[in-house]
């Protein structure tokens, strides 16, 4: 019996489907990549707003914002927190 060596495959590992079809946003991320780095600042600024620290309030509050208008999102008002 004579084995045939398997032809490589490039793309044999490729992810293919709906779930990893995900549009490339302006910044050259991806959108999933985007809602993971907003989910992490949420988590971020909640962390910070139970420590009292102030300035990471601002630093993630300003994040949040620009990752929502990336993604098109109603952009969350933090005014009331003093963060413009």
């Amino acid at each position: 019996m004579i084995q045939r060596k398997r032809k490589f495959d490039p793309f044999q590992f490729y992810r293919k489907g709906e779930r990893y079809d995900n549009r490339l946003l302006k910044s050259g991320f991806y959108e999933n990549q985007t809602w993971g780095a907003l989910h992490k600042c949420w988590l971020g600024f909640v962390i910070a707003k139970d420590r009292w620290e102030f300035d990471k309030l601002e630093m993630y509050a300003k994040r949040i914002k620009k990752l929502e208008r990336e993604l098109g999102i109603l952009v969350t008002d933090f005014s009331d927190w003093g963060i413009k």
